[in-house]
């Protein structure tokens, strides 16, 4: 047995998935005529390794001749010259059509219709044009991957053997041409039940008989009906005892366990097998003896249901992968564009809705991709059933759907009926996920006439809805599209900030609220956009985190900081310096090293640099947030915990952490002085800031009430207009 493979280098090429097996020679009648083949391919390798992987062989008794040829031209001019018996002829040469064109030239220019074609393509999935398939007359379609040397030798007995058997005949054109009308419409149909159908109905026609029959294979439990015609056809998709018709049913059974056809007075019942469906038994009434011609005819075709059924498997599976979500089974973009645009053409109002599932990557991440993918599942039938069956539903992309609605003035109710399933965990493989989804809409025609514009606009809804009303649904505005226009040109102007020098920081204080003495300062950002306008960081930030350009921000941010104190530290001006990280910053690699280098370039004491981390962070980030806290405590860098009380982290994730300061949220602190719910709030924040070792600082103080209370509620230290505002560096020295 040998077992070799070819490489071009550079990867795995279509050659290397030629298993070359030769397995024990088949004995048969001797004739020493060979098979004249062509072999048509632009890659020299092809060329060598059908012949080897061929050599020595005989078919059906007889040697094989090898020309090749290395485009269609050299082609054409061979075949001007000799006839052959089968062609090997490569779909993809000069032009990706170059293989198919010469197909038609093969049958009309050189008027060749016995010679049998097998089309073969290294590109997996590609398929030849259904109107290809149609007009011409082709034996076999493989992908080269597929052909083993076993399989190689197979498909060219059976294509040899087809033309054999059609030279042999070539003096009965009538039954012939019956045999390839059928075959050539056998590979018209794409679904494999249409096509059974089809083959039940040649052949009654190539038997002249009326169009009665069916074709059974094995399914569970026995065998099953796949396809039924005219009177049978009530039994199709049923078990094959359905019939009722017991001594039919016996000699269809015994037909399939004997693998050999059987002509009776009473019917024809034959025995065909496919390389992808398996076994297959086809039963034709009759009433008349079955001619010797017409079981020759039939063989003939059998050759050719066989291929046409591994074809129309193959189209089925195409058909799925190119339309359809192989997870959950729903469309896919492709037909959601295709959909959009069969819609927009017809011009009846209709809506787009995108709906994205809130915080998915977090269930990934937590409970693992399995569940994560039933999650996904369990999203698809949910909305399904919150929409109902009429409405078009996708899955454009990972964790999210669309959906088209006809009845756009049911939009409103259909959405309250999503909320309302929403409103309950989801139950995935006994773990209860919350879920929550955030949807954008966009209405056809008012917000788009093309798919595109409208999938487009959809789209700008949600990511409005995912930054304004998270868990809720926007519906396209125009301003949606001003506003995007404005965030991209911001982004496109802060990609240069760091180097023009745009960028200030700003320094407000921290005092100790007992003493009223300064104990710090907070670094703050600001843009100076141009001659006079100095920018506040409400107008930037989202849009420097969305585009990453907070990174490099923030490392010009934490290096100036440290610069500046270092600065103020020699003029005896030693405050503590907090800096605030976003959680786009926290998670790139480079965070604890660029911190290190800042420390490292300005001399500054660590202990000096305070790090503040939003609480969110511990939940979203939690084990790379608790990793950064604890190295960074570890060198003497500070750090607080900014916005307590607005996020979910733990009791014991802030006890187990190495933290310094709470800083209580400024929508605490807020009438602090009138409500009675601030007040209780923050006097637990700080009695639970305390009894943690920690420091608290309330932020956001603005009137004397405010800081009265914090006192008496013995709050360590406060930031805010009424102690001190933002202001450049020379001021605050």
């Amino acid at each position: 047995m040998i077992d070799r493979r070819f490489s071009t280098g550079g990867g795995v090429s279509d050659l290397d998935l030629i298993d070359l097996r030769d397995d024990e020679p088949v004995a048969l009648a001797a004739d020493e005529t060979p098979w004249r083949v062509l072999i048509v391919d632009d890659d020299e390798q092809v060329h060598q390794v059908t012949r080897f992987a061929l050599q020595g062989s005989r078919v059906l008794g007889r040697p094989l001749h090898f020309d090749s040829a290395y485009s269609a031209d050299e082609a054409r001019a061979l075949l001007a010259q000799s006839r052959y018996s089968l062609i090997l002829l490569d779909v993809v040469m000069e032009t990706e059509d170059a293989g198919l064109k010469l197909v038609g030239e093969i049958r009309e220019r050189f008027e060749d219709p016995a010679v049998r074609i097998v089309l073969r393509t290294g590109q997996p999935g590609y398929a030849p044009e259904i109107e290809v398939i149609q007009n011409y007359d082709i034996n076999d379609y493989r992908a080269k991957s597929e052909l083993t040397s076993q399989r190689l030798l197979t498909s060219l007995t059976a294509a040899l053997r087809s033309y054999q058997q059609i030279c042999t005949i070539e003096s009965n054109r009538a039954g012939l041409q019956r045999v390839l009308d059928a075959s050539s419409g056998l590979m018209t149909v794409r679904a494999v039940r249409g096509f059974a159908e089809r083959v039940v109905l040649q052949i009654c026609n190539i038997l002249a008989v009326p169009a009665d029959g069916l074709l059974c294979g094995d399914g569970d439990g026995g065998l099953q009906i796949l396809a039924a015609i005219g009177r049978d056809a009530a039994y199709a998709g049923r078990p094959l005892d359905a019939l009722g018709d017991s001594d039919r049913v016996a000699r269809i059974a015994t037909v399939r366990r004997t693998e050999r056809s059987e002509f009776a007075a009473s019917g024809a019942c034959l025995f065909l097998r496919s390389p992808r469906l398996g076994a297959l038994v086809v039963d034709v009434p009759t009433n008349k003896r079955t001619s010797e011609l017409d079981r020759r005819l039939l063989d003939i075709y059998a050759i050719n249901v066989a291929v046409g059924l591994d074809n129309a498997h193959l189209f089925e599976e195409l058909e799925l992968y190119a339309f359809h979500d192989a997870l959950t089974g729903l469309w896919n973009r492709t037909s959601l564009e295709r959909e959009l645009a069969r819609r927009s053409a017809l011009g009846s109002p209709f809506a787009l809705v995108l709906a994205d599932i809130d915080n998915f990557q977090a269930v990934n991440d937590g409970l693992g991709h399995e569940i994560g993918d039933r999650t996904l599942k369990a999203a698809a039938a949910l909305l399904a059933d919150a929409f109902g069956p009429a409405v078009f539903l996708a899955r454009p992309a990972a964790d999210n759907f669309a959906l088209i609605v006809d009845d756009v003035a049911r939009l409103p109710t259909l959405l309250a009926a999503l909320a309302q399933r929403l409103a309950r965990n989801v139950l995935v493989d006994g773990h209860a996920v919350p879920m929550t989804m955030t949807l954008g809409v966009a209405r056809f025609p008012q917000h788009g006439n093309a798919a595109a514009t409208l999938f487009r606009n959809a789209g700008i809804a949600l990511k409005q809805a995912k930054r304004r009303d998270r868990g809720g649904y926007r519906e396209f505005d125009n301003r949606f599209e001003v506003e995007l226009k404005e965030r991209l040109n911001t982004i496109r102007e802060l990609r240069h900030v760091v180097e023009r020098g745009e960028l200030r920081l700003h320094y407000q204080g921290k005092y100790d609220l007992g003493s009223g003495q300064r104990v710090g300062v907070e670094a703050l950002l600001r843009w100076q956009r141009g001659p006079g306008e100095l920018v506040g960081p409400d107008r930037f930030i989202d849009a420097a985190e969305e585009s990453g350009l907070i990174v490099p921000i923030g490392a010009w941010v934490v290096a100036e900081a440290c610069r500046q104190q270092r600065e103020w530290a020699a003029r005896c001006l030693d405050v503590s310096m907090a800096v605030n990280v976003s959680p786009r910053q926290l998670k790139d690699a480079d965070f604890t090293a660029m911190v290190d280098r800042a420390i490292a370039d300005s001399g500054i004491a660590p202990d000096r640099l305070e790090i503040e981390i939003t609480e969110s962070l511990l939940l979203g980030e939690g084990d790379r947030a608790s990793e950064i806290i604890t190295t960074l405590r570890g060198r003497g860098v500070r750090i607080a915990i900014d916005d307590f009380g607005i996020g979910h982290s733990s009791l014991s994730r802030l006890q187990q952490l190495p933290i310094d300061r709470l800083k209580i949220d400024r929508s605490f602190v807020t009438d602090l002085d009138v409500r009675a719910e601030n007040r209780s709030i923050v006097d637990l924040v700080i009695k639970l800031g305390h009894a943690l070792g920690l420091k608290v600082l309330a932020e956001g103080v603005e009137r004397a009430e405010q800081a009265e209370v914090l006192l008496t509620l013995g709050c360590d230290e406060v930031q805010g207009y009424l102690f001190d505002r933002p202001r450049p560096p020379s001021d605050v020295a």
